[in-house]
């Protein structure tokens, strides 16, 4: 029997190249699809532009599975631009080869909310990104309901070795790892889930190939939530060496920097508790997060040895 042939969509980004690394534990060959060639040369790599409906569809032909993983700059304009055209032509692509998609999530769609966030919590975007990935999930619940196989595994704020797109390595373990302060955005009192690059890339994999994921949305093992002030201490300094960028520092970086401004309508997250509940998928499965204390200190090693 020929092994079921697994394709990550955005394989050269930290998700994928995570979730092409865990496929390989499994013992299986995975094929990386990006706009450029696979940067891990022992993977199968496939160039394609997720904007293309074509080469969607010729990079999918004969997948089994494929993961739907890809980025796009951090722009609300970018994302109502092209995350719809993406989602729809690897729906159109995976329904036409009979490919069980997975898409990666995060929680914008759920925009405000009062408590703890699980798979139950209503989708109620208050934010321009936030309806955007609302919009992609009722394209894929569409989908689902004419009976395309899809399973969504939604993360916290991710960060991990090499993610360079994340707030917590860019505010946090990347000024640690250059001898200047650690900032955390808005408050750093309120607890704040983040969920592992590396615990992302397991789990992918997991509703990939564990019957018991196919068809649902699960909240991906994510660790405790903490503190910015606590993440600090866990990356190995006092409480008290935490930077906190208040709101009149945001806006005034957003005159300058459209990172900044991009951040703005999101700051919610930053002001308020942002709690995610993996439960469901732990008590399933029965994998756990990787703890905080060990994977921020596993993620500020790599930042440290390659900024050498």
């Amino acid at each position: 029997m020929t092994a079921p042939r697994h394709v990550v969509l955005g394989g050269n980004g930290v998700i994928g190249r995570e979730t092409l690394r865990a496929l390989r534990l499994h013992g299986f060959d995975p094929v990386s699809v990006g706009r450029r060639p696979a940067v891990d040369h022992t993977d199968a790599s496939l160039t394609a532009d997720l904007l293309d409906a074509d080469a969607v569809g010729r990079a999918l032909d004969g997948a089994d599975v494929a993961y739907f993983v890809a980025g796009l700059p951090y722009s609300a304009s970018v994302w109502a631009e092209q995350w719809p055209t993406m989602v729809r032509h690897t729906i159109a692509a995976a329904r036409r080869h009979g490919t069980h998609l997975v898409y990666l999530d995060n929680v914008y769609a759920y925009g405000r909310v009062s408590g703890p966030m699980t798979e139950d919590t209503p989708i109620r975007p208050v934010s321009r990104k936030g309806r955007v990935r609302a919009e992609a999930l009722d394209q894929l619940a569409s989908a689902a309901a004419d009976g395309l196989r899809v399973t969504i595994g939604r993360s916290a704020d991710f960060f991990g070795p090499g993610a360079t797109t994340s707030v917590l390595n860019g505010f946090v373990l990347d000024r640690i790892a250059a001898g200047k302060r650690p900032t955390w955005l808005l408050d750093a009192d309120q607890p704040h889930s983040l969920t592992s690059t590396v615990d992302v890339g397991d789990a992918l994999v997991v509703l990939g190939t564990d019957e018991r994921a196919a068809g649902r949305t699960w909240h991906l093992p994510t660790a405790p939530a903490r503190t910015g002030r606590q993440v600090v201490e866990l990356a190995g300094l006092p409480a008290t060496q935490t930077a906190v960028m208040g709101s009149a520092v945001l806006r005034l970086g957003g005159v300058f920097s459209a990172a900044a401004r991009e951040t703005l309508e999101m700051r919610y997250q930053w002001a308020e508790p942002s709690v995610l509940d993996s439960g469901a998928f732990e008590r399933t499965f029965g994998i756990v997060p990787t703890p905080l204390e060990v994977s921020i200190p596993a993620a500020l090693a790599h930042t440290r040895s390659v900024s050498l």
